[in-house]
């Protein structure tokens, strides 16, 4: 697998390359319920993956709250973008058992080594509309979680809508932390159902604020 190798002089370099970036191709970033994501315990953030912008809205949103976060990759796609194992990529290859063990375990040591840091995870496994239903995830999110006492669970909800401007907006619903702790008596296949409930109900909600223009929550970021 392909370990992360952080720089925190070319993270904080990136930062303002990827801001610029997201300004000029999107009208705003509205999120909300920001202030409730962890950043001083170790948590989990996993999200839909509608779009190949996600992870640099994750690096965003992370810069954001200041928080030491780091991100699961398709190895494929981390092999033609091999600079983000500087910003705390580290690869996966879900479709090979022993490896998509070998990501879970640095995952895991990962979040165990330092109790300050985030992890962001896209369990779907790959690019999907977000309207897509039923959401399915692989087991992977459960298992990680269920080996980090005390571990942070948050779902993100994410969708791009063109409302009125030239450039669309994106939008981010920030959902209830759940703590996972050793203790859990869920098997990972249950956790993991509970998981996919919780983000199915995030993206509802968040199309039911955009179609009903229900944003005095929102807050833009970008």
């Amino acid at each position: 697998m392909l370990k992360a190798n952080k720089n925190r002089w070319l993270e904080f370099l990136f930062g303002l390359y990827n801001k610029n970036l997201l300004r000029r191709r999107f009208h705003s970033i509205l999120v909300d319920n920001l202030d409730s994501l962890f950043k001083n315990k170790p948590s989990v953030i996993y999200a839909n993956h509608s779009s190949w912008w996600d992870g640099l809205i994750a690096f965003h949103i992370s810069q954001r709250i200041k928080a030491d976060s780091f991100i699961m990759m398709e190895e494929k796609q981390l092999r033609k973008l091999f600079l983000f194992r500087k910003l705390g990529a580290f690869s996966v290859v879900r479709e090979n058992p022993r490896k998509a063990i070998e990501s879970l375990n640095y995952a895991i040591n990962l979040l165990k080594a330092d109790q300050t840091r985030t992890l962001w995870i896209f369990p779907q496994g790959e690019i999907l509309p977000s309207d897509i239903r039923p959401i399915k995830f692989y087991n992977g999110l459960s298992r990680i979680a269920q080996q980090i006492d005390n571990c942070i669970v948050t779902s993100i909800a994410i969708r791009y809508e063109f409302l009125g401007n030239y450039k669309p907006d994106i939008f981010v619903k920030i959902g209830s932390a759940l703590k996972v702790n050793l203790t859990n008596n869920k098997n990972p296949k249950s956790l993991t159902e509970q998981f996919q409930g919780d983000l199915t109900q995030l993206l509802d909600s968040l199309s039911f604020d955009i179609a009903t223009n229900n944003l005095n929550r929102y807050e833009n970021i970008l």
